[in-house]
This record gives C-alpha cells, sequence and structure tokens, in this order.
C-alpha cells in the first residue's frame, strides 16, 4: 500500500469512527433520554477519550450534534431530534 492509498484509508476509517459516534449518540438518547459520557463511547467502540472528543468536535461543527456547554460531554444533544423517555405500561 502505498502513502496516497494509506492516506485514504485513514480518512475512510476516520468517517467510518465519526458514523459509529453519532449512531451511538442517537441509540444512547433514544434508550437513556441523555447524552454518553465520553468515557462511554471510548469504551463501547474500543478507541480513546481524546479521540472521542475530536469527532464529537466534528460532529458539532457540521451540525450534526450541538452544546450549550461546551467540554461537558453529557451537554451535547443530536440536532434535530427530541427524545422523551416513555414511562413502562404496567401488564
Amino acid at each position: 500500500m502505498n502513502k496516497t492509498e494509506r492516506r485514504e484509508q485513514r480518512v475512510r476509517d476516520s468517517q467510518i469512527i465519526t458514523k459509529e459516534i453519532y449512531l451511538y449518540f442517537l441509540r444512547y438518547f433514544d434508550k437513556y433520554g441523555y447524552s454518553p459520557s465520553y468515557k462511554e463511547i471510548a469504551e463501547k467502540l474500543n478507541i480513546s477519550q481524546h479521540t472521542v472528543q475530536n469527532h464529537v468536535t466534528e460532529l458539532i461543527e457540521r451540525g450534526l450534534l450541538a452544546t450549550d456547554h461546551p467540554g461537558n460531554s453529557r451537554a451535547v444533544r443530536v440536532v434535530g431530534y427530541k427524545f422523551t423517555k416513555v414511562k413502562e405500561r404496567k401488564v
């Protein structure tokens, strides 16, 4: 694999990680009603918390995620989605 091919592979890998982080946010919000921590994301995807932070920053810059409190991972929200926790029905 030459230098250009390696660079292209790194870009593809980075895009995959970004997508997985975004999807993890969606699933986590849906299940718990609030954001996952960077640590939880990192452990689930087997990447570093720093990598998570970099990708979350990218997602915020792209307008897919938003936050009113930068640096607080639990304050990140998915743009365009409103999640509400539904109480379980008793059978």
